[in-house]
C-alpha cells in the first residue's frame, strides 16, 4: 500500500462571516446568520449528541475506503488539446475526479491517489453526506448515470434517507485555456424547508509530487476560489515545475433566493472538510486552520450555504482551471 499521508500545517486567517438571506424566523428556528454561528452551533450539537464520535477517528482513510460506495477508479475519461492546451481528466462512477492533467505531462490531482469530491450538510439535523474518493459517509444511494456524451457526463445521487438529490454535470471545455466545468444541482426532496451547506473538496497536488521526496506545495483561497500550486521561484527544493490548479466558483447559486453564503479556502490537511464544520475540522476530526499554506501539505474547498424550500433546487457552478 502506498503511503499518502501528509503532515498538516498550522495556518492563520482572519475571522470570516457572510450574512444569510433574510427570512422569517418562525419558518425555521434553526436558521443562523453567519458562518461563525453555523460552526459554533453545530460544534455544540456534535459534542452534546455524539459523545462517542471520537471512536471512528482512529480509522485511516485506507480503512475507510473499504466502504463499497467509495472509489478512486476511473469510469469516464475525457481528453482534448495538445501541449499547452492539453487536458485529460477522468470521473469516477460516483462523480469524483480521478485525475486532472493539464498542460501535457503535468498532473494536478493524482499523486499516488486522487482525493476529490463533494459534501452536503443538513443544518437542521446535523447529518453529513460526503464522498471524497478516499472514503465516504456511507449514506448515499448508488449513483445513476443520466447522460454521457464525448464531452460530458451527468450523474445523479440520492442520499439514503431520501432527503436530498445531488445532480452533477461535468463538461469538458477545451481551448486555449481549457477547463472542466462542474454544475451541481442540490434538490430538497424532504418535503420540508431545509438549510444546507454544499461543498466541493479538492486535494490539490500539482506536478511530480510522486517522483520526489519533498511533496510540499503552496495553497490558498479567496471569496471565489481555492487553489494549490508550485511558485515560480520556490524557496524550497521541489522536483515540480511552477504550475497550479484552481477550483473556481462561477457566479452565485441560482435561484438567488436559495443563496446564503459562499467561500473558498485552503487548509493544512490532506483530507476533505467535515461538511457541517467545513472551516473547522476534516473528516478525521482534525482541527483545521483555514488560510495560506506555504511549503507544506494541504488541500482546498469551496462551500455554499443554501436555503431550500420543499422540492426546491439550487444550482452552483464551478470549474477546474489549470494555471
Amino acid at each position: 500500500m502506498k503511503n499518502t499521508f501528509r503532515t498538516p500545517a498550522l495556518l492563520s486567517l482572519g475571522s470570516f462571516a457572510l450574512l444569510f438571506a433574510a427570512s422569517t424566523p418562525a419558518q425555521d428556528p434553526a436558521r443562523v446568520t453567519s458562518v461563525d454561528q453555523i460552526i459554533n452551533r453545530n460544534h455544540r450539537q456534535k459534542v452534546s449528541s455524539e459523545p462517542s464520535s471520537d471512536a471512528n477517528k482512529t480509522l485511516s482513510p485506507h480503512e475507510q475506503t473499504l466502504m463499497a460506495d467509495a472509489t478512486e477508479s476511473c469510469s469516464y475519461k475525457f481528453t482534448s488539446g495538445s501541449g499547452a492546451t492539453y487536458m485529460n481528466y477522468c470521473v469516477t462512477v460516483n462523480g469524483n475526479f480521478a485525475n486532472f492533467q493539464s498542460p501535457a505531462g503535468v498532473e494536478m490531482l493524482d499523486q499516488h491517489h486522487a482525493w476529490e469530491g463533494y459534501g452536503v450538510c443538513d443544518l437542521g439535523t446535523n447529518v453529513e453526506y460526503w464522498d471524497y474518493g478516499y472514503a465516504s459517509s456511507g449514506n448515499w444511494k448508488a449513483p445513476v448515470k443520466v447522460k454521457e456524451t464525448p464531452t460530458e457526463i451527468e450523474i445523479e445521487r440520492s442520499t439514503s434517507d431520501g432527503l436530498y438529490l445531488l445532480t452533477q454535470t461535468i463538461t469538458e471545455l477545451p481551448g486555449a485555456s481549457p477547463e472542466a466545468r462542474i454544475v451541481m444541482v442540490l434538490k430538497n426532496t424532504s418535503g420540508t424547508e431545509k438549510t444546507a451547506i454544499l461543498s466541493r473538496f479538492a486535494g490539490f497536488l500539482p506536478d511530480k509530487g510522486a517522483s520526489g521526496s519533498n511533496l510540499n506545495e503552496n495553497y490558498d483561497g479567496s471569496e471565489d476560489s481555492a487553489w494549490g500550486y508550485i511558485p515560480a521561484n520556490a524557496t524550497y527544493t521541489t522536483p515540480s515545475t511552477p504550475y497550479g490548479l484552481m477550483l473556481n466558483s462561477i457566479g452565485a447559486p441560482a435561484p438567488a433566493s436559495t443563496f446564503a453564503f459562499s467561500l473558498g479556502f485552503a487548509y493544512g490537511s490532506q483530507y476533505g472538510p467535515d461538511p457541517c464544520l467545513p472551516t473547522t475540522q476534516d473528516t478525521q476530526g482534525t482541527h483545521l486552520f483555514p488560510g495560506m499554506v506555504i511549503n507544506d501539505y494541504g488541500a482546498g474547498a469551496y462551500a455554499y450555504g443554501l436555503i431550500l424550500n420543499k422540492n426546491q433546487t439550487s444550482t452552483v457552478t464551478l470549474r477546474y482551471l489549470p494555471f
